[in-house]
């Protein structure tokens, strides 16, 4: 069984998005905090680190924003009955493959984003470690996780 390399769906880029914006904007208020009490007790220390905060959280924000459809280019997974192979990222490529006889659990996560979107977060256990395919269909997922699980009894039993 040989699968065809799977590309994410286009829904997770709006997560990424999302998740972006929160995460600048609490970076941001980090920063407006800091700059409320330097402004108020006179400290200039807690104004320029607050300026300084606030500037890295719109330039990590607009950088992520504008990477968002390299990433999703460059994230696939490919399942096959030997081993499961993530790729990703866009600067420093990394692939992973994951042979399917040291798979010892496949679990389902979604937090509310990828609930807003109808996405699901795959996560492939190992004694060693876990990694991420970062949000399929709701179907589309529980299909993985029953092919995996599967692949990797099978697996086992051929040892």
């Amino acid at each position: 069984m040989e699968n065809e390399t799977e590309q994410l769906p286009r829904q997770i880029t709006h997560v990424w998005q999302l998740t972006a914006v929160v995460t600048a904007i609490i970076i941001g208020a980090v920063g407006g905090g800091s700059l409320a009490i330097g402004l108020s007790n006179s400290l200039s220390f807690f104004t320029v680190c607050g300026w300084l905060i606030i500037g890295i959280a719109l330039v990590t924000l607009i950088a992520m924003l504008a990477l968002v459809p390299y990433r999703w280019r460059f994230w696939t997974y490919r399942i096959s009955d030997r081993d499961v192979e993530l790729h990703k990222g866009y600067f420093f490529r990394k692939q992973i493959v994951i042979p399917i006889a040291r798979v010892q659990n496949v679990q389902l996560d979604q937090g509310p984003f990828l609930r807003w979107q109808k996405l699901q977060e795959i996560a492939i256990v190992t004694a060693a470690t876990s990694h991420k395919i970062d949000g399929v269909g709701l179907e589309t997922a529980e299909q993985l996780k029953e092919l995996i699980m599967k692949l990797a009894k099978e697996a086992r039993n051929d040892l």
